[in-house]
C-alpha cells in the first residue's frame, strides 16, 4: 500500500483528524519496531479500578470519545510481553486510545506477570479472570455492554483465548455474549515452549517447567486443548518472528476466523498507524457495531 493509500485509510479511520498525532495516528509502513509503538502519544484513561489488593491487579477504562453511555460492544484488552514483568500495560495505551476513538469502551487489564510482579501460571490467568469478573463495576461509568470482545496480543492473546473458553464459568447463568480476537496470539503453549526465540524461552519461567516435566499444567494452560465455543478471530502477521505462523494454525474449531496480514510483523497490531490496525478495525466492525 502506498503512502497516499495509507493516508486515505487513516482519514477514514479517524475522520477529521488524520494529521493529529493524538487522535489520528500518522500512517506508517508495515512491521514497525516495538520502540515505534512505545514512542506513540496517547490519551489518558478516564478511570483506574482495582480488582484486587496487589499493585498489579487493576484495570484502566477508556471511554468512547464521543459517547460515554455505552450499550454496545465493550473491549477487554489484555497486553502481551511474554508474560514477563519487564513488559507492562503501558505499551498498549496507543491501541486503547485508538479503539476508544472508534467508539468502543476499553477495559485494559494489568495483571501479575513472571518475575518481580509475582505472576506465572496460574496466577496471571487468575488475575485476568478476576479483572473480567469486575465488569459490573464499570456500570458506574455508563458501561453496560450488550456484548464483550476479548482482545489479546501475543501472550495476552493466550490469556484471552483461555478466558473465552471459561467465559460461562465466570458469569454463570448471566454471561454477556463474547467473541475473542487474538493478535499474534500464542494458541499452543506446549509447542511454543519448544521454540528458541527469547519469548519462547520465557515460557518455562511462566509455567514453572517444560511440558515434559509438568504436562498437566501445560494441558490446562493450552488454548489448543480447550473447547472454545465463542467466535474466535486470529490475526497474524506474515513476517512475525516472535509468534511463528504455526501458532496461527493450531487452534481448531468451526468458529475460528483466520486473517493473515501481508508484510506485517509482531507489533503492527498494537500500532494504530499500520495497515494491520485497519484490518483489526474491519474485523471488529464485522463482529459488532460499537455504540
Amino acid at each position: 500500500m502506498g503512502h497516499l493509500s495509507l493516508l486515505l485509510a487513516t482519514a477514514m479511520l479517524f475522520p477529521g483528524d488524520a494529521h493529529n498525532t493524538i487522535d489520528g495516528y500518522a500512517p506508517v509502513s508495515a512491521n514497525p519496531a516495538y520502540s515505534d509503538t512505545t514512542a506513540l502519544p496517547h490519551r489518558p484513561h478516564q478511570h483506574k479500578i482495582a480488582y484486587g489488593d496487589d499493585p498489579s491487579q487493576y484495570g484502566l477504562l477508556w471511554l468512547p470519545q464521543k459517547n460515554t453511555e455505552s450499550s454496545g460492544s465493550l473491549i477487554i484488552l489484555i497486553h502481551g510481553g511474554c508474560w514477563l514483568s519487564a513488559y507492562d500495560i503501558t505499551h498498549t495505551f496507543p491501541l486503547a486510545t485508538a479503539l476508544a476513538r472508534h467508539g468502543y469502551p476499553v477495559w485494559n487489564l494489568e495483571y501479575r506477570r513472571s518475575g518481580e510482579t509475582g505472576g506465572g501460571w496460574p496466577t496471571s490467568y487468575d488475575d485476568i479472570q478476576r479483572g473480567i469478573r469486575a465488569l459490573p463495576a464499570l456500570g458506574a461509568f455508563g458501561v453496560s455492554p450488550d456484548q464483550v470482545i476479548l482482545i489479546g496480543h501475543s501472550a495476552g492473546g493466550h490469556l484471552a483465548l483461555l478466558a473465552a473458553s471459561d467465559w460461562e464459568q465466570m458469569f454463570p447463568g448471566k454471561a454477556p455474549p463474547v467473541s475473542a480476537v487474538g493478535l499474534a496470539a500464542i494458541t499452543d503453549i506446549k509447542l511454543y515452549a519448544a521454540g528458541d526465540n527469547s519469548c519462547q524461552q520465557a515460557t518455562p519461567q511462566f509455567m514453572g517447567s517444560m511440558p515434559e516435566v509438568n504436562g498437566n499444567a501445560y494441558t490446562e494452560a493450552n488454548p489448543a486443548e480447550r473447547k472454545i465455543t465463542a467466535p474466535v478471530t486470529l490475526l497474524q502477521g506474515e513476517l512475525d518472528p516472535i509468534v511463528p505462523r504455526a501458532q496461527f494454525e493450531r487452534l481448531g474449531g468451526p468458529e475460528v476466523n483466520r486473517v493473515l496480514e501481508p508484510g506485517a510483523g509482531h507489533f503492527d497490531w498494537i500500532h494504530p498507524g499500520t495497515p494491520a490496525f485497519a484490518t483489526l478495525v474491519q474485523q471488529l466492525q464485522a463482529i459488532g457495531t460499537p455504540n
